[in-house]
């Protein structure tokens, strides 16, 4: 159940990436590929980062919560997923205001 909450928050977290990636590029409409392209590069590394990062602490998670508070697996699994997806979500939408504010300083 632990590779399956890490699988599952971090595909879930790569689709809000996309989905926010179509956001990113019409917040850029208006500036040059040279000048869009560090706030891409800068928002691909977040949002692989935070994906990475929320499906190991969803395993972390469905541990604590499988022998801390005696759920059974499947139920901590999907607590782990739902708690890591939408802090990821979260996380993503910080790196897309944070790529387009980098393109903007370096303009």
């Amino acid at each position: 159940m632990k590779i399956a909450s890490f699988l599952f928050t971090a595909l879930i977290n790569i689709g809000v990436g996309i989905v926010l990636f179509f956001m990113l590029i019409l917040g850029l409409n208006g500036f040059s590929e040279q000048q869009a392209m560090p706030g891409l590069i800068l928002f691909f590394v977040w949002v692989l980062a935070t994906a990475l990062l929320t499906g190991i602490l969803s395993i972390k998670a469905a541990g604590f919560f499988n022998v801390k508070k005696s759920l059974g697996a499947f139920l901590s699994a999907l607590l782990a997923v739902l708690i890591f997806s939408a802090t990821g979500a979260a996380m993503s939408f910080v790196g897309l205001f944070a790529a387009v504010f980098l393109v903007s300083a370096l303009r």
